[in-house]
């Protein structure tokens, strides 16, 4: 092509055609700057699908992290309120209502939540997070990852030290238990009438409660982030 153009202009040279050759000369130019455009757009509209390919595979990795966070969550939002009545029938000896040989399974237990964030890390290092055109999705995902987690993580320093410090020490004091961790109801009730098990319940129930709002705020703005996500990832294609 490059040839065909330069016979072109040489053939208006020998003819003397200086004006047209000026034309085709000038002409040529434009051509090219065209097709240097057109290169250049098509660059970066393919720069873009890859970064688009890229963001919404970050995107769905952030989304099974926090699918994975909600079964887990959910869990201990479940089992900690079973536990609850359980420990709350024992503070009001409500005997009939429970099993009381399983008194170690409902007081010996703390929320114990361990960070998921590796696709959170991956989408803010490689520059993705940036990306992301949904304004309240970019505020959510930091809300999430960089304080709900801080909050849980507290709420299991703190379930997990009161019942190490105090709770551990107190079954392991006053109780044996078989291979099932179930100890002898009469037992129970004999350290009921002559320890301080039932402040310590009381106690526990306080530290359970404590986390609920936690976790509520958490599961409410996982379920705000995947409508979100969802959107943005039908927003890319």
């Amino acid at each position: 092509m490059i040839k065909f153009f330069r016979n072109i202009r040489k053939a208006l040279l020998n003819e003397g055609k200086t004006t047209k050759y000026l034309k085709y000369a000038i002409g040529e130019i434009i051509l090219v700057m065209i097709g240097i455009l057109l290169a250049i757009q098509v660059n970066n509209w393919n720069e873009k699908r890859i970064q688009s390919i890229s963001l919404e595979k970050a995107l769905r990795q952030v989304m099974n992290d926090l699918m994975q966070d909600e079964i887990y969550l959910k869990h201990y939002e479940d089992t900690d309120a079973r536990r609850i009545e359980y420990l709350e029938a024992l503070s009001k000896r409500n005997y009939h209502n429970i099993m009381l040989d399983s008194i170690l399974y409902n007081l010996d237990h703390y929320i114990y939540m361990y960070k998921s964030d590796n696709a959170y890390s991956t989408l803010k290092s490689s520059g993705l997070f940036s990306v992301i055109k949904n304004d309240s999705l970019k505020s959510n995902l930091t809300s999430y990852y960089e304080q709900i987690y801080d909050q849980l993580k507290s709420i299991t320093e703190f379930g997990e030290t009161f019942t190490n410090d105090r709770i551990v020490p107190f079954l392991i004091s006053n109780f044996d238990w078989d291979e099932n961790r179930l100890v002898d109801e009469t037992l129970v009730k004999e350290k009921i009438a002559t320890t301080n098990l039932l402040q310590l319940t009381k106690y526990q129930i306080d530290v359970k409660r404590y986390s609920f709002p936690f976790l509520t705020n958490a599961l409410t703005l996982i379920n705000t982030l995947r409508i979100e996500i969802e959107k943005e990832i039908d927003n890319l294609k």
